[in-house]
């Protein structure tokens, strides 16, 4: 059963039953007026045509007859299915007296009524026949899907934006007399954003360029007796040194800071404490020439130092001779 139709049976079979002390009740009417078969257009037709007629009842006497002439229910056609809809919480609003109410009071509240068994059927009558059960099941499960549920939010957003442009054209009367008047307004908001934009953009190069002259000019410090050095050249005489005495592990130790800090003197990188060997290979493009020994000092000090592997003495004798290549014997260059 469709929704709006499951609301309107609700809505009819819901309400207050109870029978006025005017002497008409629903079972009177049951006995008196067969059902009504009418599909949904004519059944909302028939509700705006009662509501009309209550309106203009004047005395508690005539809607009594007119609760009287209802049919005891009516049976709405939607599509393949059929509703029976009972008329007695209508004559019950039609035949209320009670001391403390006015005709008026009940005529309103007759109508109210009506109407709202009306609002229930109008879905029905715009609709037309409902689809089969089986597709509106197969739509529920379509629109339960997790890329639908945001639609109610998303509608709700637009609705605020449009409240919102509604709002700002109400501060700019220039703005509802047309186009034109618009342009000037655009305009000048537009230089405006440009402009902060600017100075936006020309703050943070500033920030950048300053944070650069910073590094540029600072000193190198200078190792302290028994602290590592912080050049190639020192690196790269400590490497041999560790070769010359056998210790392959030391020497790929030194190889690889001797290589580190040569490309940073020739500013291929910045030299970071927490950046692995692979992050550093990844700085140097794979067109480089320096890339392959690079590439093989790095990977054998990571296996050897990180992954628990021990170098041979030819591996070392390798590594110390790509320091020659890289240039790491040669004095480091002045800062400008």
């Amino acid at each position: 059963m469709p929704r709006p139709a499951a609301a309107l049976m609700a809505v009819a079979l819901l309400l207050p039953a109870a029978s006025a002390s005017s002497g008409v009740t629903p079972d009177d009417i049951r006995a008196e007026s067969p059902a009504v078969d009418l599909d949904a257009p004519a059944y909302v037709a028939t509700l705006q045509r009662l509501a009309d007629q209550v309106r203009a009842i004047d005395a508690p006497a005539d809607a009594a007859t007119l609760a009287r002439d209802l049919p005891a229910t009516w049976t709405v056609r939607a599509g393949t299915e059929r509703l029976t809809v009972s008329t007695a919480p209508i004559v019950d609003a039609l035949t209320a007296t009670t001391p403390e109410s006015s005709w008026v009071e009940i005529r309103t509240a007759a109508v109210a009524r009506i109407d709202a068994l009306r609002e229930e059927a109008s879905p029905l009558a715009r609709a037309g026949v409902p689809p089969p059960s089986h597709l509106r099941g197969a739509l529920a499960d379509v629109l339960a899907a997790p890329e639908f549920r945001g639609r109610q939010r998303y509608a709700g957003l637009m609705a605020f934006v449009d409240r919102v442009r509604r709002w700002l054209r109400s501060w700019l009367p220039e703005a509802r007399q047309g186009a034109a008047a618009v342009v000037p307004i655009l305009r000048y908001a537009t230089w405006v954003i440009a402009a902060i934009a600017f100075v936006l953009l020309a703050w943070l190069t500033w920030r950048v360029l300053r944070g650069a002259s910073r590094d540029t000019a600072a000193a190198r410090p200078r190792p302290a007796r028994g602290a590592d050095p912080v050049d190639a050249r020192t690196w790269a005489v400590r490497a041999r040194a560790a070769f010359a005495a056998g210790d392959a592990r030391e020497a790929v130790r030194c190889a690889y800071h001797a290589v580190l800090h040569r490309l940073d003197e020739e500013g291929a990188w910045t030299i970071a404490e927490a950046r692995t060997p692979r992050e550093y290979m990844r700085l140097l493009p794979p067109a480089d020439r320096r890339q392959p020994a690079v590439s093989f000092v790095a990977r054998l000090f990571e296996g050897a130092w990180y992954g628990g592997a021990q170098p041979g003495i030819d591996d070392a004798r390798q590594a110390v001779h790509h320091l020659r290549d890289l240039g790491c014997d040669a004095q480091a260059d002045p800062a400008i």
